[in-house]
């Protein structure tokens, strides 16, 4: 059940579900498919990360891109949904003495989730990246739940200019080990970055999804091990495992 929707800016939210078994049991970097019950247009459901927990409600933040999120947006306290989940593998638990997190703008998601689980316990700082200043209401609700917000933006009207990946060292340090989520280019250009260190980079991949569950084969992409299907054998994976010259 629905239990608020909350609005950041124009066409950013965050979706507050009552869901008790959900909520207890997701992990960073998991996520659910989100559809209406009472509508078949949209007839598929769509996919969530989970970004964060409490109290038998979970979170997830969404932007309005297309018809199911235009929709989302306009969902008011007490409608019922049908939730699934959670899916997929998280990003489990950190192995070094520091976690740097990574995001571009809605990137950030499975992120909250993982400092909500780790952060707080260790030396851990967010690289966020957004477009411009109209993002800011976005930004301060982040900086709301993480304590080291490291902000960007392409235009420098919000923290520094340029992108997430500015403010990171050229080699990651042998204690610190990079979790990341956001735009495939983004992700692709984290993984050049770091070349020589991406054993110890752990990126959550976005796909089109239509079954969550690996029947559908919607989400193939190439890895060094062959194909894997992002929903069940993701959307976590190590940076050195994906075949990024693939990606797009």
């Amino acid at each position: 059940m629905v239990e608020k929707l909350e609005k950041l800016t124009a066409r950013v939210f965050i979706l507050h579900i009552r869901c008790p078994v959900i909520a207890r049991n997701a992990r960073a970097g998991q996520f659910v498919m989100i559809r209406f019950q009472d509508r078949t247009d949209p007839l598929l459901g769509r996919p969530f990360a989970v970004a964060g927990s409490e109290g038998g409600i979970f979170r997830v933040w969404f932007q309005v891109t297309g018809k199911m999120t235009t929709l989302l947006s306009a969902l008011s306290g007490g409608e019922i949904m049908s939730v699934r989940g959670p899916l997929g593998n998280g990003f489990g638990k950190p192995g070094r003495e520091k976690l740097v997190l990574v995001a571009g703008t809605l990137g950030v998601a499975p992120l909250l989730k993982a400092y909500e689980e780790f952060g707080r316990k260790m030396d851990c700082e967010l690289h966020l990246g957004v477009p411009d200043s109209s993002w800011f209401p976005f930004t301060e609700k982040v900086r709301d739940l993480i304590t080291d917000v490291r902000l960007f933006s392409d235009d420098g009207s919000l923290g520094s200019q340029g992108n997430c990946l500015k403010g990171l060292s050229p080699i990651p340090g042998s204690d610190e080990e990079i979790w990341a989520c956001g735009p495939v280019p983004m992700l692709k250009a984290l993984a050049g970055h770091y070349r020589k260190g991406m054993p110890s980079i752990r990126v959550s991949l976005e796909a089109r999804m239509a079954c969550g569950i690996g029947g559908c084969q919607g989400c193939v992409i190439e890895t060094v091990k062959g194909k894997k299907r992002v929903c069940v054998d993701g959307p976590v994976f190590s940076a050195q495992e994906v075949t990024w010259d693939g990606m797009d």
